[in-house]
């Protein structure tokens, strides 16, 4: 039987919840990587953070999949998938 802690969450399901919020929050800052690397004018680079960004958002899908995706409001307070695709600017990405 899977242990469960206070709230009843089990330590899986607390696993695969911090696995896609940190997914998801290395998604959005390759994101900002790559839009520096661009406005320095290194495409290699930026072509780079872009493909790391398309791996993190295929993991934060596929642990939103295992979560059971009961909707948005099963994620981390503050993470939305997708909050930043590809060439959108995702703000200040510097304290995270």
């Amino acid at each position: 039987m899977e242990a469960r802690n206070h709230a009843g969450v089990g330590s899986d399901e607390r696993n695969l919840a911090r696995m896609l919020n940190n997914a998801l929050r290395e998604a959005d800052a390759c994101g900002g990587y790559a839009l520096d690397a661009e406005a320095a004018g290194n495409e290699r680079l930026a072509g780079f953070f872009r493909d790391v960004q398309e791996t993190y958002t295929r993991v934060a899908g596929r642990a939103e999949e295992m979560l059971g995706d009961g909707g948005e409001e099963r994620l981390p307070a503050g993470v939305r998938p997708g909050s930043a695709a590809a060439g959108e600017d995702p703000g200040d990405v510097s304290d995270r």
